[in-house]
């Protein structure tokens, strides 16, 4: 309740409020928020909203690429 009280009276920073919320109510963003700029860079996903705001298919596809990427790199540790 006091985080909502603060974010009515303005008193948060908009975008860390968000963040907060996205990452404890969209399923899987907590485990893949740090890995969508590299998979963004490498051409593995491409967000159909915009950066920062993920659908759950592009969630889900990314922490396949991840689990693939992390087996390959068991595979062949010297490949990066």
């Amino acid at each position: 309740m006091l985080l909502l009280a603060f974010l009515a009276a303005d008193e948060l920073p908009r975008n860390d409020v968000l963040e907060l919320a996205k990452r404890v109510q969209i399923p899987g963003y907590e485990q893949t928020r740090e890995l969508f700029q590299g998979a963004i860079n490498k051409g593995a996903v491409a967000p159909v909203i915009r950066a920062g705001y993920y659908l759950q298919f592009e969630i889900q596809a990314l922490l396949r690429w991840a689990d693939r990427e992390s087996n390959r790199a068991k595979i062949n540790p010297l490949e990066g």
